[in-house]
């Protein structure tokens, strides 16, 4: 283990002295007439121009459902739960619909009635998205379906087999330069070793996915993989290295306009300064989270935070 570890760590470090420019292309200077690279770009601004095209196509043809799925994919990524499953429930149990689409309805329905607590019907339309997912994939392998499938068994909390899966899935593809395959693959393994308690793996992963995600467009999920490393450093309580990735996020989030990522980000901050005995920047972060933004930090855990940086012990 050690020696695969060292091994990693080793492409690790290769893979992090290719240069990354902080965003490929910024996000309010994206061209507002090209949908498919607005909502590959950014997720914030693709929600401002998809209604309008929508519109612009005939209902439920081949084109509509993209762009469909493009708005559905942004509110998950943007983690608006609450427009995310109005839109979600109109389509969950109709069956003339593309299978492609199909499938993210039934990941993105279980996701959101799981996040509310009801854990048993969530856990079934997870079933029903590998089901279908594995139809699909006999008839034409892709790796990004293993992906989709790991992803639901993470949902399932099946983390050991998801973990497996994605491991074989690495090496199969190690040589492989396709970036949203890279990124996807390691975001999700960074999940599984985090689950399975491989914290080491986890920020290697993490490192991993971030390095990936520097080379693609998407500000937004370039802010989301190098939170998640933060998230990690900030795990094995290595605290400076949490707090300069979190302020390296905050920066991609500002430019994403992602203000979810960004509440997290002054959330996490606001911990690690009181856990680390700065009071007065604790409250200075804390000073900045704002709720509205965010369905990920309930009032209950802002109050205790609260209570803990107001604690003079």
């Amino acid at each position: 283990m050690r020696d695969r570890l060292l091994l990693k760590f080793i492409n690790v470090i290769l893979f992090l002295l290719f240069p990354f420019t902080l965003l490929a292309v910024e996000v309010d200077k994206v061209p507002s007439f090209d949908i498919h690279q607005t909502c590959k770009t950014s997720p914030s601004q693709c929600l401002v121009e998809i209604d309008s095209q929508l519109v612009s196509v005939p209902f439920k043809s081949r084109v509509w459902f993209q762009y469909k799925l493009y708005q559905l994919d942004a509110l998950f990524q943007l983690i608006k739960f609450k427009e995310l499953k109005s839109e979600v429930i109109k389509w969950v149990d109709k069956e003339d619909i593309p299978l492609r689409f199909k499938v993210s309805i039934y990941i993105h329905y279980a996701k959101i009635i799981k996040f509310e607590g009801r854990e048993t019907l969530g856990n079934q339309y997870l079933n029903k998205a590998i089901n279908t997912l594995n139809s699909v994939h006999e008839v034409a392998p892709d790796p990004m379906i293993v992906v989709q499938i790991a992803n639901a068994l993470n949902s399932l909390k099946k983390y050991q087999q998801g973990y497996d899966m994605l491991i074989t899935l690495e090496k199969k593809f190690l040589k492989r330069d396709n970036v949203m395959l890279k990124l996807e693959l390691y975001e999700n393994l960074g999940h599984f070793s985090y689950r399975l308690d491989k914290l080491e793996e986890h920020i290697l992963f993490r490192v991993m996915a971030m390095g990936w995600a520097k080379q693609q467009t998407n500000g937004q999920r370039t802010a989301i993989a190098v939170y998640n490393l933060a998230r990690a450093y900030q795990m094995t309580k290595e605290y400076l290295y949490s707090l300069d990735y979190f302020n390296q996020a905050e920066q991609y989030a500002k430019k994403a306009k992602d203000y979810h990522i960004l509440s997290m980000i002054m959330y996490r901050c606001s911990e690690i300064h009181n856990l680390i005995g700065n009071k007065k920047k604790a409250r200075e972060y804390f000073q900045l989270i704002d709720l509205s933004a965010t369905e990920e930090i309930t009032e209950r855990e802002l109050k205790i935070l609260e209570d803990k940086i107001n604690n003079n012990k």
